[in-house]
């Protein structure tokens, strides 16, 4: 078949995200060009359920450089995906429509479920899964998707409102973190995710896999620090558990300042670290997982294998190509 440009766009809370992939009929894709714009469409509003002017201001400029680059790509197809702070946005529907018509690029808003589908499928396709049921955790700002799963079948999943810009914004902890502070958030997780122990003591899960921008954030950190890679460096990375409890508390008694100038530091996450390290360390602590990994396969990912499961066989036969198993 003729090979086929594909732009995968994922519209996160924090940050919108695109990939752009060359298909030509196998089942890997060759990734072309990856890039994130820091839009924060969730800030200022995501408890309000409204995306504010400046917001959608930031999506636009966004925008405007996304479809520079996929023109520049001569990207043929367009996935674009919106998750929890639009799909739970009063203007959501507004602010989707806004986007297609100004830069004619349709925009699924999907559903917390598919979101965790997608994800399961991206991070299916990082790391080696075997029968050994795990948990996926995406951390996103408006909300943390978690499937307990193997490399045949999700067991069990669910999409929980705890981003970690809704839980920024509900908090407002101090600067650095307050022990009372610290011991609210644990309280408040504890209730809302009663269930998932539930569930994650049910399969016997000993392992999490974390994807997207928090623990690449905690990946970046520990390679600057000197940590070699390990794993297949290109999708997946181990976290020592020490390793992990020692950045954990640093950025407790860090201060923004003190998060900014730490290396390896994504800027998008200075604000947001210190809520999604407590979110990691509460389910690693209470949980007792033994094994922390970190996923580069996420959403988008997930959407690029997804399209091309869908397609290959119809689209191979069509054009009389023998497909590589």
């Amino acid at each position: 078949m003729q090979a086929k440009r594909i732009a995968v766009i994922d519209l996160g809370t924090n940050t919108f995200n695109l990939l752009v992939a060359e298909w030509t009929g196998e089942r890997k894709p060759k990734i072309l060009h990856r890039s994130k714009y820091p839009t924060k469409i969730g800030k200022g509003g995501i408890t309000k359920h409204k995306i504010t002017e400046k917001a959608i201001l930031r999506a636009r400029h966004a925008f405007e450089e996304i479809t520079c680059i996929t023109k520049e790509f001569e990207v043929s197809q367009y996935l674009a995906y919106a998750t929890s702070a639009i799909r739970s946005a009063e203007n959501g529907a507004e602010f989707v429509q806004i986007i297609e018509q100004e830069f004619h690029i349709e925009v699924d808003i999907i559903s917390g479920d598919r979101e965790a589908e997608l994800i399961y499928t991206g991070t299916r396709n990082a790391l080696e899964l075997n029968h050994e049921p795990i948990a996926i955790l995406d951390i996103g700002g408006g909300s943390n998707e978690i499937i307990i799963a193997n490399n045949e079948k999700i067991f069990w999943e669910k999409s929980y409102p705890l981003g970690m810009t809704r839980l920024l914004e509900q908090f407002v902890p101090s600067d650095p973190i307050l022990k009372t502070e610290l011991l609210s958030i644990e309280a408040y997780l504890k209730e809302q995710l009663y269930d998932l122990f539930d569930a994650l003591e049910l399969h016997n899960v000993k392992t999490l896999i974390g994807s997207s921008g928090s623990f690449d954030t905690l990946k970046q950190i520990l390679i600057a620090g000197g940590q070699p890679l390990n794993g297949s460096p290109d999708t997946q990375f181990e976290i020592k558990l020490k390793d992990f409890f020692r950045l954990h508390q640093n950025f407790l008694a860090s201060t923004l300042e003190e998060r900014k100038a730490m290396p390896g530091m994504d800027p998008v996450r200075v604000e947001l670290m210190v809520i999604a390290s407590i979110f990691i360390h509460y389910l690693v602590k209470d949980a007792g997982f033994s094994k922390l990994y970190q996923s580069s396969f996420a959403l988008k990912e997930g959407a690029l294998f997804d399209y091309i499961e869908q397609h290959i066989n119809t689209d191979t036969q069509n054009n009389s190509i023998e497909v590589k198993k």
